[in-house]
């Protein structure tokens, strides 16, 4: 049994492994190099070679149909195949990936159905190691192979033991049939491929995972080519995406990754110049330089006693190093004095990072791909490109101080292109609400994940630019839109878009459907889309015109949907109260063709009646009082109709809910209204009292600290005295064998 070329096992992102590698390499001098990773995509290798690469990069490999299926192989500056490609190809060998085709892979469920069919990208490669972690006492995974494995100094030490590793897993390690199925494809393939590619052993590299190092051999039987031919072959595309630590460090382990990439990157570079144990005061001293940044101050002296403190905890563990857990540990002690919540983000940025890969213009990117990143350039928005929160605010209007036109209307045309991204569901950027009525400006969230290139992918199936792509999607949607609400939603995406062909077929749509629309709920939604499109329209060159008649259709229809739209269950009143709001907005705009009494005399309807839901007339009764259309002497009849002596309490207490959820200030001021609750409440029986106390905590529940103030004073007026006592009790915190009580005895009673 003779191994087929030079093995080298690996953990894939191992800075110890991509160390060794690389040493290995030098001495050996291969001619031929073969590492793990799907065989279609060794053309896209030579990209990888360009200075504008920059890591971490991934290979993403997607079927041309749907349901989308893909796979990733992510890579990183410290990851042992970036190491083997990149020396490689700096000095013209042969260089190929020999693992099974993307093509097979993306297949493999035809003839091995997986236990759990993916709802998300596949991970190309997977974890072994977490039940070994446990059985030998490390915390983590992670701790456990840095202490065995990231501090090692002898390169044929490293190899023969990642060997030996490999093949005590392969004992003990038991898989799924469809898993294993899969792993004896993969190995008689790569088998097949080394013995295509290798005519002499000894000058070939192997760079493989360390779980399919020791059955690389001349005794084990490579696939045949009948068998190769009879595997099934997805239509699919092949293509190179920027990656990112953050994404790296999310998918824990094997996986995909480590959670620490930034670390283990300044480990990889440390041990590479030769001084291994700098990374102890490398990583102290970053961690002190990021919370000096953000203005907290630790010295140099406390620096140096986290180095020391480090190094004794890996005395105590049996360690050669420190391993990051022990440096993490002396930073929360000294520089965070205990406590690891002053010192969270530092840690983050030291041990995870935001770095992002980059890619050379046009390499190997779908047409949609690279229509996108244009764009990012040349609206200025190549900066946000960061797998980190950041903030854009844009001004659609004019800009009449610069010279060019593009230059003027650079806000305009950021938030349309970020409209077309959220309407493909890129995931780039998000909101672009406006935060404050009457203007122009929209405040927007990005963030570029690697999932956006995924989706910017599969997007690639149905469209050649994000402004196809766009009018595509809303197209659909619009056929597929059931009522008024989703229907004027399409009309606003493609009005905020610029897609003039989708405005004009979305306007015919629901002009078409406004007269027959059944639904409260969808008519409120509809007059809110259609406000906002005749509010800032003009910003984007939509004609108000043919608007105005649907705005006056739809409030129509909402003003005579109302009374039966609050005969409702406690879950649509949440929908139905959002929809009044919208409408109460609308009816006081001063909008031409728009009767506000109309809007006026539903609630009155609404809010006289006893049939409708209760928390929906009180709530009617406070847009009422909103306007003015409510008396004294009416709002202490219904208060005193509605908390009588007898009122269920879901009944009478839910319609004082919905009454103080606006108001408030007019109605701390009215007496009579805690008279009639304090008389209402009282004389409940335990178990309707116990109900009510319920109702009144949702109630309560969005009061600011300052109001709940003003409610003790009323009842303390109401009750004549014990304001100080009551108040008293209602700022005492509860400790945890009073709130278990209050909860037990709250159990069993069912709000909703």
């Amino acid at each position: 049994m003779a191994p087929l070329a030079q093995v080298f096992g690996v953990r894939h992102f191992s800075a110890a492994a991509a160390v060794h590698l690389r040493r290995f390499l030098d001495k050996v001098d291969p001619s031929v190099v073969l590492i793990e990773g799907p065989s279609d995509a060794t053309d896209q290798l030579k990209h990888l070679a360009d200075k504008r690469t920059v890591p971490p990069v991934a290979l993403l490999a997607f079927t041309k149909t749907r349901p989308v299926r893909s796979i990733l192989y992510p890579m990183a500056s410290y990851c042992p195949e970036w190491v083997a490609l990149r020396w490689a190809l700096e000095r013209k060998r042969t260089v190929r990936l020999m693992d099974l085709p993307a093509s097979v892979f993306l297949s493999l469920h035809e003839i091995a159905p997986e236990e759990k069919a993916p709802d998300d990208t596949k991970a190309y490669l997977d974890d072994p190691w977490a039940e070994i972690a446990r059985l030998s006492g490390d915390p983590d995974p992670e701790t456990w192979w840095e202490r065995q494995f990231e501090h090692t100094v002898e390169v044929a030490a490293y190899r023969d033991a990642i060997l030996e590793f490999g093949r005590g897993l392969r004992e003990v390690r038991k898989d799924p049939p469809a898993r294993e199925k899969e792993t004896l494809l993969r190995e008689a393939f790569m088998r097949r491929e080394i013995r295509a590619a290798v005519k002499d052993p000894g000058k070939a590299v192997v760079v493989c995972g360390a779980y399919h190092a020791p059955v690389l051999t001349d005794d084990l039987p490579p696939m045949t080519d009948d068998e190769f031919k009879g595997l099934p072959k997805a239509d699919l595309v092949l293509t190179l995406m920027p990656y990112s630590y953050p994404r790296l460090s999310s998918q824990s382990g094997y996986g995909a990754g480590n959670h620490a990439p930034s670390y283990f990157e300044a480990l990889y570079e440390e041990t590479m110049a030769g001084r291994a144990g700098r990374i102890r005061t490398r990583y102290l001293a970053s961690v002190a330089g990021q919370l000096r940044a953000g203005g907290l101050i630790r010295s140099s002296a406390e620096v140096i006693e986290g180095v020391r403190l480090a190094e004794a905890l890996a005395s105590l563990n049996d360690s050669p190093s420190p391993v990051l857990r022990d440096l993490r540990d002396a930073a929360v002690t000294i520089l965070g004095q205990g406590e690891r919540a002053p010192i969270e983000k530092a840690l983050r940025e030291v041990e995870i990072g935001s770095a992002v890969g980059k890619l050379p213009p046009g390499v190997s990117r779908t047409a949609l791909q690279d229509d996108f990143h244009h764009l990012v350039e040349t609206l200025r928005l190549d900066k946000f490109i960061k797998d980190q929160d950041q903030s854009l605010e844009v001004d659609l209007r004019e800009n009449r101080f610069v010279k060019t036109k593009e230059a003027a209307f650079l806000g305009r045309s950021q938030s349309t292109f970020l409209h077309r991204l959220v309407v493909l569901d890129v995931g780039f950027a998000s909101t672009g609400r406006r935060d404050q009525k009457g203007t122009a400006k929209e405040a927007w969230k990005l963030r570029w994940k690697p999932e956006c290139e995924i989706r910017l992918a599969e997007s690639s199936l149905q469209a050649d630019s994000i402004e196809i792509g766009a009018a595509f999607v809303l197209s659909q949607r619009l056929a597929e839109a059931k009522d008024v609400g989703a229907a004027t939603g399409v009309l606003l995406h493609a009005a905020n878009c610029e897609l003039a062909d989708a405005v004009t077929a979305s306007l015919q749509r629901v002009q078409a459907m406004t007269v027959d629309e059944g639904g409260f709920v969808p008519a409120g939604e509809g007059l809110e889309n259609i406000v906002d499109l005749i509010r800032y329209g003009n910003v984007r060159d939509v004609d108000p015109a043919p608007l105005r008649p649907v705005l006056a259709q739809l409030h129509l229809r909402a003003s005579l949907l109302l009374t039966g739209a609050c005969v409702c269950d406690e879950d649509e009143a949440k929908n139905v109260r959002a929809s009044m709001d919208r409408v109460q907005e609308v009816a006081f705009l001063g909008e031409e063709g728009i009767d506000a009494e109309l809007w006026i005399g539903a609630l009155r309807k609404v809010s006289e009646s006893d049939s409708r839901n209760p928390f929906l007339s009180g709530y009617a009764t406070a847009l009422l009082m909103e306007r003015g259309k409510v008396d004294d002497a009416t709002l202490d009849a219904a208060v005193s109709r509605r908390l009588s002596p007898g009122t269920e309490a879901g009944v009478g207490v839910g319609w004082f809910e919905g009454l103080v959820q606006r108001n408030r200030t007019v109605l701390f001021m009215r007496k009579a209204l805690w008279s009639s609750l304090a008389g209402y409440v009282d004389p409940l029986p335990d178990d309707e009292f116990r109900k009510a106390l319920l109702y009144l905590r949702r109630a309560f529940s969005s009061f600011e600290p300052a109001e709940v103030r003003r409610v003790v004073g009323c009842l303390g007026e109401v009750w004549k005295g014990g304001t100080a006592d009551l108040q008293r009790e209602v700022e005492k915190k509860l400790d945890a064998e009073e709130l278990k009580k209050a909860t037990d005895d709250l159990q069993g009673l069912d709000l909703i």
